[in-house]
């Protein structure tokens, strides 16, 4: 009997535990209780951090309508980045005949036809302004964490009176800076149906109104960038443009004027060349042409046969002597410069081109302007999304803890009890 007793105590009577642990009941509920008030104080206490997620949405197809103009300019001019073609100002064929003229020419070479609008686009460069190009120039300005760091100290993200030096106080704000996730367009499917969301923003932080405040600072200050750097590229492609087109005019002025010189020096050697020629005409006596003539007839057509290289003074002294004296009596010496008129209409095709003029004209009122309201992409700052840490699983947690311990102290308190009732006895 002693013996079975004894086996009977270390059982564990579960009838006894749960009568035991109801009668505890209030204290487990006490110990439960402070526990999820210690949780909820330590979680005021502590800061309640946030991830915040922006989304960057590129330009709208309204705000893209203002540069239908300067788009259409563009491509009409043949003024579009890597699409223009480069004119060839020195397009000349020598066509020199050499002494087998008859003095109404110099011979000096004709210029090929050259299309004005390849004339003007000589390797220029204006890019169309597009929503992907915009939303490009936007996102490598963004990328500069530089910018964030500017607006974190703008807007008091970090208090300076937390740290010991003004070291300490930049290295932790570029942290900071440095936390701030720029995240590409992520593929999603949503019944049945692909969805590209947009670029986002994610940092994460405690403060919601600064936060904002950031967002919009570094939206505006973007926008200025994206326009002033427009501006600039378009400004350097213009100045480009113009230059070019003054070089090519250079070019052209400096071939008109060889041209002129050219015939000076010809016409010079012309003459002295038929001087010669008419001095031995008139020591042989030769008046009149007499180049041999083969004369071959049908019934349609009479063909002659002119043996051109018999001697010039054959001709003739009258002939050459008239000759020289034609020469002489010219006015208009451009009349009889071949290839000269197809320069000087090159020239003024140029000169009275305003395709320069009308691409800085539609850049003025599309662009330019400093009223013109400009947006190049947009941070969504109002409809930003906040996303909190999860403090259910804290709650359950102290929950647990709460019963636990008080579970235990409720089986502890009746041991204690119970030793002392034994030793009492």
């Amino acid at each position: 009997m002693i013996k079975n007793s004894k086996i009977d105590n270390d059982e564990i009577n579960l009838i006894e535990l749960t009568f035991t642990l109801w009668r505890g009941k209030w204290k487990i509920a006490f110990a439960v209780i402070i526990s999820l008030i210690a949780v909820i104080s330590i979680q005021f206490i502590k800061t309640n951090n946030f991830t915040a997620i922006t989304e960057i949405r590129p330009v709208n197809k309204l705000e893209l309508n203002k540069f239908i103009e300067i788009n259409n300019m563009i491509t009409n001019t043949g003024m579009i980045a890597n699409t223009g073609m480069i004119a060839n100002t020195g397009m000349i064929a020598n066509t020199n005949d050499d002494n087998t003229g008859t003095g109404t020419g110099t011979g000096t070479g004709t210029v090929t036809g050259i299309n004005t609008s390849e004339v003007i686009n000589v390797a220029g460069k204006i890019n169309k302004i597009t929503s992907l190009s915009l939303l490009n120039l936007y996102l490598d300005i963004l990328n500069d964490k530089a910018l964030f760091e500017d607006a974190i100290r703008k807007f008091n993200l970090l208090e300076a009176s937390q740290y010991n030096n003004d070291k300490k106080y930049s290295e932790a704000i570029i942290r900071l800076a440095s936390s701030i996730k720029i995240l590409s367009p992520s593929i999603s499917q949503k019944k049945g149906n692909l969805e590209n969301s947009y670029h986002t923003i994610n940092f994460t932080y405690h403060d919601a109104e600064k936060w904002e405040s950031v967002l919009i600072y570094v939206d505006e200050f973007i926008n200025k960038r994206v326009k002033e750097s427009l501006i600039y590229e378009y400004n350097n492609a213009l100045l480009f443009l113009k230059n070019e087109k003054k070089y090519q005019l250079e070019d052209i002025s400096i071939k008109i004027n060889n041209f002129l010189i050219d015939y000076d020096r010809e016409v010079s050697d012309r003459m002295e060349y038929l001087k010669e020629q008419s001095a031995i005409a008139k020591k042989l006596g030769i008046a009149k042409n007499t180049i041999e003539v083969q004369t071959f007839g049908n019934q349609n057509a009479l063909l002659s046969n002119v043996q051109t290289d018999s001697p010039f003074y054959l001709r003739g002294y009258e002939a050459i002597d008239k000759e020289i004296e034609l020469i002489k009596l010219r006015k208009n010496k451009k009349a009889f410069i071949t290839g000269l008129f197809e320069l000087e209409k090159e020239k003024r095709a140029i000169e009275q081109d305003q395709t320069i003029e009308r691409v800085e004209l539609a850049l003025q009122l599309n662009l330019l302007m400093d009223k013109e309201e400009f947006s190049a992409a947009t941070i969504n700052a109002v409809t930003t999304k906040f996303k909190y840490k999860d403090n259910k699983k804290m709650f359950a947690l102290a929950i647990f803890i709460g019963l636990m311990v008080g579970i235990f102290y409720v089986l502890i308190s009746r041991e204690f009890q119970s030793f002392r009732v034994s030793k009492k006895n």
